[in-house]
């Protein structure tokens, strides 16, 4: 005899999903993510919830961050965009820390202006970003820096992303979403990926990622320079964060 409609629907609501059925990320999926990461972090979690109910939200949303990760970036970028610090070839040319017309000191004081030389050196040098020859000409190592064969960097890296995405989706939550004042969030997604072909995927994502990434800075540095040389609708100065990034759900 058929079961009744009714029971039938009745049983699949009540029934518990299976490992293998998707179910939809709750709050409680987050928290938990956001925790195991803290942890990882080494950031005590019980404190940090009692510091932000304290915590001015005013004064939180007019914070400019400039840590020494970005500090770095702006460096490199910098010592590979002008072509007073290139070879023919378009690659960094070695320079000392001080002199006339083209110098360590002189390429910091244009690109971080916050933040002393010789401190930003030592950064440079403590996470291999450049390398220092025997006639103390200074030498640039890479283009991108690797926050996360640095422990300092790697938490300050991951605690600006999470703050800078929670800010477009906070931002893109509170405008209308026809509306021009919308921050580009796009995501791609496929739910039935074939695991072995991770390993290529990373390495089609590192590639293209790094070029359209590389192409957004070189392009803000250029309007940045042609603006300080006295647009007359120069706006007010904001930061900037435009992130690529991958990730792999559990199977």
């Amino acid at each position: 005899m058929p079961r009744c409609p009714t029971k039938r629907f009745t049983d699949h609501a009540i029934r518990k999903p299976t490992h293998k059925e998707k179910r939809e990320i709750t709050v409680d999926d987050v928290i938990g993510a956001l925790l195991d990461l803290f942890a990882k972090l080494e950031i005590n979690a019980p404190q940090l919830a009692s510091r932000v109910k304290a915590l001015d939200r005013t004064a939180v949303a007019s914070h400019r961050l400039y840590a020494h990760s970005t500090a770095i970036g702006d460096l490199l970028t910098a010592w590979h965009q002008n072509p007073n610090y290139l070879d023919k070839l378009g690659n960094p040319l070695p320079i000392k820390m001080r002199g006339p017309k083209r110098s360590f000191d002189l390429l910091a004081k244009d690109a971080v202006r916050n933040m002393d030389a010789s401190t930003l050196l030592t950064e440079l040098q403590r996470v291999g970003a450049v390398a220092i020859d025997k006639d103390r000409f200074i030498h640039a190592r890479m283009r991108a820096l690797s926050v996360y064969e640095d422990k300092p960097l790697a938490i300050q890296h991951t605690l600006i992303s999470l703050h800078s995405f929670i800010r477009t989706l906070r931002h893109n939550l509170n405008s209308d979403p026809s509306n021009s004042d919308q921050l580009f969030h796009r995501v791609a997604w496929n739910g039935a990926f074939d695991s072995h072909l991770i390993p290529t995927l990373k390495i089609k994502v590192k590639r293209q990622g790094q070029n359209l990434l590389e192409s957004f800075d070189n392009w803000m540095m250029r309007k940045t320079k042609t603006q300080t040389r006295g647009s007359r609708h120069r706006g007010k100065p904001v930061q900037i964060f435009i992130g690529v990034y991958l990730a792999v759900g559990k199977e």
